[in-house]
């Protein structure tokens, strides 16, 4: 048994804090208000870990809570932090140990920094990675909300070595397959996988710590990429994108980047959405949906939903944002525009969601059958009142 180990730990987010949070026990320390299972035994009943000391990003000035997340859960638990510099470690020189050697093994989660070689190579035994997918699929900084988006059935996690040239391209140490619930969102999954990375990480780290670790190459037909997710992939096309296409968007990106669209020229954000294939289906005497333009969208009162006509068909919508306004529930977005609630309404511009500002559905003075249990709202038309056939 080799005596207890230094660990640098490179992170910044709630997964990094899962990751953390698993391996205190090996030092020792108990994590707060947290249960994380035992951690393997060593075989002498000593620690693996005789220090651990923490790297973070700057703090972001520009977001709510300017402070790294993992900072203030390493602030919490004492644990001595070091800042990295901003954008890059080229010429950045890591911490030392109170005794002036380097730290033996370094472990990087949701960090956000390419290491540099010859950072990898100042620790003894190694720098490694835990990447939430099954490597070589979706190399990059968003595999999660790329796995819901492609609609995969199985996902995983990665325990790789740290590749001196390339993100995420290390040999893997260690690798564990996740099954896929139906319809699950992008937080359930990111926790799912945080949980078996932290516990894999522990494995891994007590495998390297006995000089019993294995490494096999990544297949490098397989690779596939993940990109970082931009804000205009959030973006409805009500014209093209189907309800799948919405609700998978929805589930991927909703939780850090809602869904958005315009109503009156604002930017409208959509909040929460229907489960277009479990939850109930729209109500039976609402119209076709291919006979009205996309972006259109019905207030149902017995239902208490809004459902907008995508590219095949109504999508429910339970919360809604407009850009100024408060979080809206159907029935108080509908009373708060004051929608028309009796007779023939057609299309009107000034009840509409659009994909863009400069949207048009080519739609004008379209008329629709007389029901009360509901209101249109359909972009680019106009309002006509016509006699009840009934």
């Amino acid at each position: 048994m080799a005596p207890p180990a230094s660990l640098l730990f490179f992170g910044s987010d709630a997964f990094s804090i899962a990751c953390l949070t698993r391996l205190l026990p090996l030092a020792g320390l108990l994590p707060r208000s947290v249960s994380p299972p035992s951690a393997p035994p060593s075989t002498d009943g000593g620690r693996l870990l005789d220090a651990i000391e923490i790297v973070t990003p700057p703090d972001n000035f520009r977001t709510k809570v300017p402070e790294v997340p993992l900072k203030s859960f390493s602030k919490s638990h004492n644990l001595p932090i070091h800042t990295a510099p901003p954008k890059s470690l080229k010429g950045w020189q890591p911490p030392l140990q109170p005794s002036q050697r380097p730290f033996d093994v370094a472990v990087v989660v949701s960090f956000g920094y390419f290491l540099p070689a010859s950072l990898i190579r100042s620790f003894p035994l190694g720098a490694i990675n835990v990447h939430p997918s099954l490597l070589p699929k979706y190399r990059g900084a968003a595999p999660i909300q790329h796995t819901i988006l492609n609609g995969e059935t199985e996902t995983g996690v990665s325990i790789i070595e740290l590749h001196e040239k390339e993100f995420d391209a290390g040999r893997i140490l260690k690798q564990t397959k996740v099954p896929i619930s139906p319809y699950v969102f992008y937080k359930d999954l990111h926790d799912q996988l945080a949980d078996v990375g932290s516990a894999d990480l522990v494995s891994v780290v007590h495998d390297i710590l006995n000089g019993k670790v294995t490494a096999v190459a990544q297949e490098g037909t397989e690779v596939s990429h993940a990109p970082k997710i931009k804000k205009s992939l959030a973006e409805i096309s009500w014209e093209t994108m189907t309800r799948e296409h919405i609700y998978r968007l929805h589930r991927a990106i909703g939780y850090k980047i809602p869904l958005t669209t315009y109503f009156r020229g604002k930017r409208t954000q959509i909040l929460g959405l229907r489960n277009p294939f479990t939850d109930p289906p729209p109500p039976a005497d609402l119209p076709p949906p291919l006979s009205l333009p996309a972006g259109s969208v019905v207030f149902h009162k017995s239902q208490n939903a809004l459902f907008a006509r995508c590219a095949d068909g109504w999508i429910g919508v339970d919360l809604v944002k407009v850009e100024g306004r408060k979080e809206q529930k159907p029935a108080d977005f509908a009373n708060g525009y004051k929608f028309p609630r009796s007779g023939v309404v057609a299309p009107a511009p000034e009840f509409a969601f659009q994909s863009d500002l400069n949207a048009s559905s080519g739609i004008v003075g379209k008329t629709l059958t007389d029901c009360s249990k509901y209101m249109f709202l359909c972009p680019n038309s106009v309002i006509r009142k016509v006699p009840n056939r009934h």
